[in-house]
């Protein structure tokens, strides 16, 4: 079925005008204006229709063991399509106007670029081996990508869809390893921030002059996050058990502090006076302020937490628990968990739509092994579970578009 532009339902609300016109000049010439005044009134309420739906946005879902990308209405919470992309598509992202999605196939070496209105795929871009994590820079120009385990980060120039650079992050002795593992433009768009994980090292790259600076850290880094203001970023270091603070104008680290055991999923909240770490062996929540780093409380969750999700307010963290198949629901301002809700088997990422009235989680399965999944369907206000969307194989990263047209 085809799905009306703004532009295609603002034609047709012309042209129902113009008929409008014409029924009221029938009237008087004996036509039959009941029939067609009803023909109109259906066509205005198709195109409210066809608006309202639009505007609700759309959650796109990698099905990575299935080779698609899922799209899921936010109104009717059903699957709409399935694109294909590349072998194994592991991570997702979106650009500022939600009308490109950027897919990174791991095992195909190439990124599918989607053209969120019409669901079709525009362009595959060849890429080294084994992308995964992206981010887009601030003027919206170009896609950087994290290739996991070759210590490399391709630059993709968005206006061509084509590479045109790519970043080496491995030191003298060409260690290779489980290295690029995440990254995170600066509010201000000048730096990029790579945890390197082989080599002890959180790597900033000049996103003008591609000039790397590594910043070291605890073992192992993982994750990294950032304060809204740009001064401080922060990494979880998984086998350093820990979390190091670095001045984000200097690139110089300031302090390592301890957290449990494999420190990993990372935030800073919205006010950003607290940072929240998951540890996924711990199966614990440190959060520490990020003024003086000082723990500030560690919260018991469920089995392998591997990520977690501020709301916008800064009021809730909700912690996805892999390893227990829930959902651990926490009051910001107790520290408190408020709720346990049910997820599906192997509860990964999380996110909201645009009025955070829903909270969608994808089921990747057990130990993320490739078998069919689900995306379960969280109402916020009640913490309540309203629906469970069966995926395909080994549904993973996701993201919420409602393009601006």
């Amino acid at each position: 079925m085809h799905k009306q532009t703004v532009s295609e339902c603002r034609q047709q609300s012309l042209l129902l005008a113009k008929n409008q016109f014409r029924i009221s000049r029938g009237a008087y010439r004996g036509e039959k204006p009941l029939r067609m005044a009803v023909v109109l009134l259906v066509g205005l309420v198709c195109t409210a229709a066809n608006l309202r739906a639009q505007s609700s946005g759309e959650i796109f879902v990698c099905n990575t063991g299935s080779n698609n990308v899922a799209v899921v209405d936010n109104a009717t919470q059903s699957v709409v399509t399935e694109i294909p992309v590349g072998e194994s598509p592991i991570r997702i992202v979106a650009n500022v106007d939600g009308t490109r999605a950027y897919v990174s196939n791991f095992h195909d070496s190439s990124v599918s670029v989607i053209d969120t209105v019409n669901h079709t795929v525009v362009a595959t871009i060849p890429t080294p081996e084994s992308p995964q994590e992206a981010a887009i820079t601030r003027d919206g120009t170009r896609l950087f990508v994290v290739h996991h385990p070759v210590q490399l980060v391709s630059v993709i120039d968005l206006a061509t869809n084509t590479v045109i650079k790519v970043i080496s992050m491995s030191d003298d002795t060409d260690v290779h390893g489980e290295t690029a593992t995440d990254i995170l433009m600066t509010p201000d768009g000048r730096y990029a921030y790579v945890p390197n994980y082989s080599q002890d090292a959180v790597d900033a790259i000049d996103t003008t002059t591609y000039a790397l600076t590594p910043i070291p850290t605890g073992g192992q880094p993982r994750r990294v996050a950032i304060t809204p203001n740009g001064q401080r970023v922060f990494v979880s270091n998984f086998t350093g058990n820990s979390v190091t603070a670095v001045n984000a104008k200097r690139l110089s680290p300031l302090k390592t502090v301890p957290t449990g055991e494999g420190a990993r999923g990372i935030a800073v909240s919205p006010k950003g006076d607290q940072v929240w770490v998951t540890n996924v062996r711990a199966g614990t929540v440190t959060v520490l302020g990020t003024k003086n780093t000082q723990t500030l409380s560690e919260i018991t969750v469920g089995s392998n937490p591997w990520n977690l999700l501020f709301n916008a307010a800064g009021t809730v963290m909700v912690v996805p628990n892999s390893g227990s198949d829930n959902l651990s629901v926490i009051d910001v301002a107790t520290f408190q968990v408020i709720k346990t809700v049910p997820t599906g088997e192997g509860p990964f990422f999380a996110t909201y739509n645009k009025d955070e009235s829903l909270l969608y989680v994808t089921n990747a399965g057990a130990n993320l092994k490739r078998q069919v999944g689900s995306l379960t369907v969280v109402d916020p206000k009640t913490w309540e579970v309203v629906n469970t969307i069966q995926l395909d194989q080994q549904p993973f990263d996701l993201v919420f578009v409602d393009p601006v047209q």
